[in-house]
């Protein structure tokens, strides 16, 4: 979605860096780049279903309709957090 190699995309600043870790990193806090943010915030709809369906088909497994919801919800949260100036974070617990 941000048009990069993936490898590139997390070299850039604020991309998957622990913030919090707990209990040897099972419980982690990753920051979301401010790019990454940005283009959540401004994607259609559309694209949002593509990007699931790509990924769907890259991975050889996956259900597109769960994947789409999911950013779909994350671009609300994006919107949301740009809009009251605040940063998105990923928080992983396994």
């Amino acid at each position: 979605m941000t048009g990069v190699d993936f490898d590139e995309f997390l070299a850039r600043p604020r991309t998957s860096h622990a913030v919090a870790e707990r209990d040897g990193g099972e419980r982690l806090v990753l920051t979301i780049s401010d790019e990454l943010q940005g283009v959540l915030a401004r994607v259609e709809a559309d694209e949002l279903t593509a990007a699931a369906r790509r990924w769907v088909e890259e991975q050889g497994s996956g259900d597109t309709d769960v994947l789409g919801g999911l950013l779909h919800e994350l671009a609300e949260l994006a919107r949301g957090a740009q809009w009251r100036g605040e940063r998105l974070y990923c928080w992983i617990c396994v």
